[in-house]
Parts: C-alpha cells; structure tokens; sequence
C-alpha cells in the first residue's frame, strides 16, 4: 500500500467508528504530540499544542456539553501523500436539550499512522450557539 492509501484507510476506519458513537479508532491514531487547530474566531477557535491540550481544552468542554452519543458521519474523504481531508457532518443532542449537528471539513497530516496535525473547519457561529464558551 502507498502512504496515501494506508493514510486513506486508517481515517475512514476512524470515521466508520464516530458514525456509530465508537471514537476508539479515531483517539488512537493521536500522536502525542498532535497540533489541533479549529479555524475561525469563536470561542471555540484555538490553536492546541500536545495531546493533553487536545484532551483537556477541545475534547473534554465538547463532550462536557453533548448528551449521549457523537456521531460523525464521513460524506467524503480524499487522500494525498501525508494529507487526508474528510467532509463530515455532526449529529448530537446538547446536555440542554438542543442540537449540536454541524458540518465540518477536517485536514489531517499523518505521520507514522498517527494524526501530527488537524486543522479544523465549521460552522463556528452554530458552535457557539449550541455549545456557549469553550
């Protein structure tokens, strides 16, 4: 297999598992020293550096807010060398009683089988209103 199709199959084994609630595939392709950026200029924009950032700034206040499953549905996932970018929307119930669906286009930078990089696009103006402050 090429890099490109290793690259390819390992995020669309990841999004196979967030369509069904099962982030498992997806957490473990994080290098620990992965660099997540959300675009934008929302409270939820920022640029995380490490793992533990990642885990403690981005992951912990979104899940904090999200009653029950997240599911993230792959509508496309293309491939190129080290690069993998997926058109993806969001399907979720907010701990209010709300709707946190958003569509997002995710660019991942892989190195080793692990995601070094993610840079981050979506509706931030959704994501605020749905989500409050990060």
């Amino acid at each position: 297999m090429t890099q490109t199709e290793t690259n390819r199959a390992l995020i669309t084994k990841a999004y196979d598992g967030l369509a069904k609630g099962d982030p498992t595939h997806f957490t473990a392709l994080f290098d620990e020293n992965i660099e997540w950026r959300v675009m934008g200029s929302s409270a939820w924009s920022k640029h995380l550096k490490g793992l533990e950032a990642v885990e403690r700034d981005l992951v912990g206040p979104l899940f904090a807010r999200i009653d029950g499953p997240y599911l993230t549905k792959a509508e496309l996932i293309l491939a190129d060398g080290d690069r993998v970018a997926v058109i993806a929307r969001g399907d979720a119930a907010t701990v209010d009683g709300g709707r946190y669906d958003n569509d997002y286009c995710f660019v991942f930078r892989m190195a080793g089988g692990k995601i070094v990089e993610v840079r981050e696009y979506m509706d931030t103006i959704l994501a605020d209103a749905a989500l409050g402050s990060a």
